[in-house]
């Protein structure tokens, strides 16, 4: 008698975890990546005299992959904190966890964790004071639900009570294998996209005003996945993508985590361009940038089960870098200057999109779409883009 996860076995599960896995990412090691300098980036929807050369230095991605996973020197970060006040979600193990314990060791005055749950975020702030020996007062545990928009709402009232706000790391993020629909659509998408950018949206005035009040650079930075690049977009979705994927049998559990980093960096993209965009007369502006930690054990198999579970588990063990590896990167991306606002950090460099996420269309429509979802939810929310 085989398990089963509602109507699909353990047999077919473990056909998707290959192909969304294993796959994925050997898809990404036979592509050509553009890999360059921040101040050699290319911009999507720039001409040619609005950037530096577009000359690529390309390298195979089979030799990408390996270098990325194997053989990729990740110094840890060294961009000062001193002073400011980060928000990371998702911060209560895996990747979060190892941002935290960077950005406290980088003189940090407050790191608050985002998290569901306050008995586990407790626990890891426990963890990192007893390792890093560091004030108890540092790290405060908030918690925030990204399936609920009044959980969320409540955690935007009190980051507006904080005196500053530098830094938003948007960590927080799931592979669902489960169907279940929130936010009447399918689980990851919703909290990897509806979520994350519902509690983004309603703290960039905050971020805005310690700019002003500090003259500082604050940052947004969203923790995203190079398996962006093999998603596959459905191109007959309807009018609403979102309840096109409410459908069960239009749901590839796999493929829903790699779309959902594609539109997230559709959001990103639109999200760059209209708050502070390149050309911004603003004498203070954010950085709103997003990155590839690499492929990092960090906790997102949770829901397999069985074979599936062992067999990914496998391959983590041979092929993942540890999350405090990919952290470094996460940290540097936090830290950036002005000149990756908008884009793309990958392997510790900035890296051009790839075609599939220059695709105008298919960004325009999503970010409109989701636009709606997100007054819907909180009504006025857009006024913050202004």
């Amino acid at each position: 008698m085989r398990a089963e996860h509602g109507d699909r076995s353990d047999v077919e599960l473990l056909d998707s975890v290959w192909h969304g896995q294993a796959l994925a990412l050997s898809v990404l090691s036979i592509r050509h990546v553009t890999i360059k300098s921040a101040e050699m980036a290319c911009r999507p929807g720039q001409s040619g005299s609005e950037t530096a050369d577009k000359s690529p230095s390309t390298m195979p991605s089979l030799g990408d992959f390996v270098h990325t996973q194997f053989a990729l020197k990740i110094p840890k970060p060294t961009a000062s904190f001193a002073s400011k006040t980060v928000i990371v979600t998702g911060a209560n193990g895996g990747l979060g966890k190892e941002i935290v314990k960077h950005i406290i060791r980088l003189g940090a005055s407050k790191v608050i964790f985002g998290c569901r749950s306050q008995s586990s975020g407790n626990k890891a702030k426990l963890g990192i004071e007893t390792v890093l020996k560091c004030s108890p007062d540092i790290i405060e545990v908030w918690e925030v639900d990204l399936e609920s928009p009044s959980s969320i709402k409540n955690f935007v009232e009190r980051a507006n009570g904080l005196a500053r706000l530098d830094v938003l790391v948007n960590n927080a993020g799931i592979r669902s294998i489960k169907f279940r629909v929130v936010y009447d659509t399918e689980r990851t998408l919703a909290v990897n996209n509806i979520g994350t950018f519902l509690l983004a949206l309603q703290l960039i005035p905050k971020l805005k005003e310690t700019a002003r009040k500090y003259g500082v650079t604050p940052h947004m930075t969203i923790v995203g996945s190079a398996l962006y690049d093999v998603a596959k977009y459905p191109e007959k979705h309807g009018d609403n993508i979102f309840a096109w994927f409410k459908d069960e049998s239009h749901v590839n559990p796999m493929n829903q985590y790699n779309l959902s980093k594609l539109l997230q960096l559709y959001t990103a993209i639109k999200l760059s361009a209209i708050v502070d965009p390149v050309n911004t007369s603003d004498p203070n502006p954010i950085v709103i940038n997003s990155v590839d930690p690499c492929f990092c054990k960090t906790g997102l198999s949770g829901e397999l089960t069985g074979g599936p579970k062992v067999f990914f588990k496998l391959f983590e063990s041979i092929a993942a870098r540890p999350a405090e590896e990919g952290s470094r990167l996460v940290v540097q991306a936090a830290s950036a200057g002005r000149e990756t606002h908008g884009l793309y950090m990958r392997a510790g460099a900035v890296q051009n999109y790839a075609p599939i996420a220059q695709d105008e269309k298919k960004a325009t429509y999503f970010w409109e779409l989701l636009c709606k979802e997100l007054e819907k939810l909180q009504p006025g929310i857009l006024q913050n883009l202004q």
